[in-house]
């Protein structure tokens, strides 16, 4: 049985995570212009980045620790929820592999992107061939793996995590309905870099939403909840709260 303090360390976790990914998005669109700056040329993209790097680098080094907190998460929940079923074992698997992807997305920008970007301002390296590799990691390393097989197993973990608590008696059925349909539309999206679709692309960050205000709900139920007998409601008022996040940052990207 977890204990109080076991889910309020979960609920640390789970805060943590949503605070990265909010501070983080919100720094990088202001010096990156992300993530409209991964669509645009490689130069663009040096010049950016080395005007910025002090700022930018450690940046995705935090993006890179939400990566690895989304590990901890799918692992901690296992523990809260497990009941011997096998969609347990499916979700901590999903959850943590996707993390695992994420990671390696992220990271290249900590070390194999400064080292690009100082060789091609050395000017000792051909410019195509560094544009190559820069393109080659963003293509592999960051939309396949990262984007898309990232996404796809977080979604695929928020999913099969959400028919979890519809049947734990512990936790609120609407929200784990949420969950479902979070993962459910994670899930589409994350094909975006697959069938390159206008329509998934648009529609990223109201998606992205999706999954960072549930993680918010979890974050502050987790807090409140004291063993794992104990039945816990959303409040109207966490809802509401939810919502004004979700907005504040979506409808500014549309």
């Amino acid at each position: 049985m977890s204990t109080k303090m076991e889910y309020r360390a979960t609920s640390v976790v789970f805060f943590t995570f949503f605070l990265l990914l909010v501070v983080c998005n919100i720094i990088l669109g202001i010096t990156f212009n992300f993530p409209d700056i991964l669509r645009e040329s490689a130069v663009d993209r040096f010049q950016l980045f080395h005007e910025n790097q002090a700022v930018i680098l450690p940046t995705y080094y935090l993006f890179g620790v939400s990566a690895i907190l989304q590990v901890f998460m799918a692992v901690m929940m296992f523990y809260h929820t497990r009941s011997g079923r096998l969609i347990d074992l499916a979700a901590v698997t999903a959850g943590v592999v996707g993390g695992v992807f994420q990671i390696l997305g992220f990271f290249r920008w900590v070390v194999l992107i400064p080292m690009l970007s100082d060789e091609y301002r050395a000017g000792e390296v051909s410019a195509e061939l560094i544009f190559f590799l820069e393109k080659y990691s963003n293509t592999y390393f960051g939309m396949t793996v990262g984007e898309h097989l990232g996404s796809l197993f977080v979604a695929l973990w928020l999913f099969l995590l959400g028919i979890v608590l519809l049947k734990h008696k512990g936790y609120d059925k609407k929200l784990a309905v949420f969950g479902v349909i979070a993962g459910l539309a994670l899930m589409i999206q994350c094909f975006d870099v697959v069938v390159r679709s206008a329509f998934l692309s648009s529609i990223t960050v109201p998606v992205f939403g999706l999954h960072v205000l549930w993680v918010f709900i979890m974050s502050l139920m987790l807090f409140r909840k004291d063993d794992t007998s104990q039945s816990m409601r959303v409040p109207l008022w966490l809802w509401i709260v939810g919502l004004v996040i979700y907005l504040s940052n979506v409808i500014p990207t549309l």
